[in-house]
């Protein structure tokens, strides 16, 4: 499972921000970059079948102190 999310990551990062690239969009190519990083790096413990705490309880938590 490890190794297709590794492949599937690449194909996508190597197709992806071309554009960006190309137009001389770099603050948009930034963002792009970090979040890809963010969601392969969750991606990646998921494969791991590693534990991600659920941000669920700081939600509602936050909700509760609106209202």
């Amino acid at each position: 499972m490890v190794i297709y999310v590794i492949i599937i990551y690449v194909f996508v990062a190597v197709l992806d921000p071309y554009g960006l690239l190309k137009k001389r969009m770099k603050r948009d190519f930034l963002v792009c970059s970090a979040l890809y990083l963010i969601s392969f790096s969750l991606a990646f413990a998921l494969a791991m079948h590693w534990e991600i705490p659920s941000p669920t309880p700081l939600i509602v938590d936050w909700v509760k102190r609106l209202y």
